[in-house]
Parts: C-alpha cells; structure tokens; sequence
C-alpha cells in the first residue's frame, strides 16, 4: 500500500512536467507565429507605402506637366517640319506592311517546298519578312541603288531601275517576295549544313574505340 502511494506523487510530477513542457512548447510556438506575422505585417506596411509614394510622384509629375502645359502653350505647338516628319513616319509603317507581309509570305512558301520540318518556323517567317522590308527600305531610301550603279556602269550597263522600281508596284512585291524565299533559304541551307557536321561529328565520336 504504501509503495502505491509512493508511485502516485512521482507519476504526479510526470504529468506535470508534461503539460508544462506542452505549455512552453505551445508559447514558442505563439511567439514564432506572432513573429512571423509580425514580419509579414512590417513587409507589407513598407510595400504600400512604396505603392503610396509611387503613385504620388506619378501624381505631382502629372500636375506639373498639366500646369506646364497651360501656362506654356505654345511650348507644345509642333513645327511645320516635325508634322511633315510623323506624316512620312506613319506613312512609311503603313507601306512597309506590305513588303513584310509579302515577305513573310514568300518565306512561308520556301518553307513549304522544302518540306522539311523546322522548329521555330513563325520565327522565320516573321524574320523573312523583316528582311523583305529592309530591302523595300533601300530600295525606296536610293541606297541599295547608289551602291550597285557604280559597278554596272562600268560593265557597260545602263542603271534606269530606279524609275522602274520606285513606280513599279508589281516589280517591289517580286523583290520583297524573293528576299523573304532568300532569306528562308539561306537558314535552311545553314541549319541542314550544321546538322550534317553534327551528326557527321557524333559518328565520329561513336566510332571511336
């Protein structure tokens, strides 16, 4: 009886020990929680005051823009000559839609005869297309021209392309075409060359001992 009695204090302690070891282990647990969410909450704190001072400064150079612009108006007043600048820019997007447009059609064309299967065919597609009206750009600029009239002069050819191609509408969509097939081709020439080194490399490499 009296080693019963003895047992019960000790098994007392334990489970003292116990719920206070769960108490302190709880409390650490409160504190990482309320630390963490006090970080989150200083975290944010700080990104709305950077929302806050952002949106400001949009704000106050907005309204010294505005007050600028009507106090000093004539400060805004474009020149004869800038207008005539944004005139021949827009018109000149407008018109190279149509070389790169025919461009990309003839690269899509040669990509289609070739029949073989590329990876990144909008790419190319899209950079024949560009190539087209780059071309389009010297061709309209005079600058293609002023190069390759010197060297056909002096074989005895008259150079009378610039009228024809500067009015020929049929004879620019055949050059933009041909240089969107040329620039495709000539990707697909390189890629099937390195191809060819590769696996003929890798062959190699197999074969040897």
């Amino acid at each position: 009886m009296s080693e019963k009695v003895a047992e019960f204090p000790n098994s007392t302690e334990a489970e003292l020990e116990q719920e206070t070891e769960v108490k302190e282990q709880k409390e650490l647990r409160d504190e990482v929680s309320y630390s963490f969410n006090r970080e989150k909450y200083e975290l944010e704190k700080q990104e709305s005051r950077k929302r806050m001072h952002t949106m400001l400064t949009f704000f106050s150079a907005f309204s010294i823009f505005m007050f600028a612009a009507f106090v000093n108006k004539e400060a805004f007043v474009l020149d004869a000559e800038t207008s005539v600048i944004i005139n021949q820019a827009i018109n000149a997007v407008v018109l190279l839609v149509i070389p790169f447009m025919l461009g990309s059609v003839g690269g899509l064309t040669r990509i289609l005869m070739s029949d073989v299967a590329v990876d990144h065919r909008g790419t190319l597609v899209v950079s024949s297309g560009l190539m087209a009206m780059f071309s389009w750009i010297g061709i309209k600029s005079g600058v293609l021209l002023a190069i390759v009239v010197p060297h056909l002069e002096k074989q005895g050819v008259v150079a009378n392309v610039e009228e024809t191609t500067s009015s020929g509408f049929y004879t620019m969509a055949l050059v933009a075409i041909a240089v969107g097939m040329f620039s495709t081709n000539l990707y697909l020439f390189i890629n099937s060359r390195v191809e060819q080194l590769v696996a003929k490399a890798q062959q190699n490499s197999g074969n040897q001992p």
